[in-house]
């Protein structure tokens, strides 16, 4: 098995299958409330495969929200990512990928992602990396206009509340915005 055709099953199984801005391939499928994403990888070893599919949840409110809040589209924004363990397999055919396949669809479907937004909301101002940018969708999703709108007054008297320098108030004011619900200060 090669990875083209690793992704050639992934989608006779039902992904849909495309790749990012730097080439990688990701796959997609959308089950009720969620939208799952896994990102396949398969290398070959002197006597097994290394496969992974690696999924992660989102829903699509979130990553709109996301998308509204930095102004370019967001197809996915991770809302909780798994740490599956790569599997070692010998000779992968398409039952193992099928197998793999059920997994991630079986983790994403027990995750509890109102649990995994709470997290999210609940953070401190001064995370690190992407959390920031969730915190502020996870408010925008909740309808936190409280919070946005304190954080939006704080910057515009020059407090930044230890957010991380790419947050900018047009960024608050956006978040905000996706509530529909704008206080004026």
């Amino acid at each position: 098995m090669r990875t083209d055709d690793l992704v050639k099953t992934l989608i006779e199984l039902g992904w849909f299958c495309s790749k990012d801005e730097v080439g990688d391939v990701f796959c997609l499928t959308k089950i009720d409330d969620r939208i799952i994403q896994i990102i396949p990888s398969l290398s070959k070893r002197s006597d097994h495969f290394r496969v992974s599919l690696a999924p992660s949840i989102s829903t699509e409110k979130f990553s709109d929200a996301v998308s509204f809040i930095i102004g370019r589209d967001v197809e996915f924004e991770p809302i909780v990512v798994s740490n599956f363990p790569v599997k070692k397999i010998k000779h992968p055919d398409q039952s193992d990928i099928d197998k793999l396949s059920k997994e991630a669809i079986e983790w994403a479907l027990s995750q509890n992602i109102i649990e995994a937004l709470e997290n999210y909301r609940n953070m401190p101002t001064n995370a690190k990396g992407a959390r920031p940018l969730r915190h502020l969708a996870s408010l925008s999703v909740f309808d936190d206009v409280y919070s946005l709108q304190r954080y939006k007054d704080s910057f515009e008297k020059g407090d930044r509340l230890d957010f991380v320098p790419y947050i900018t108030v047009d960024m608050i004011s956006r978040a905000l915005m996706f509530t529909g619900k704008e206080i004026e200060s």
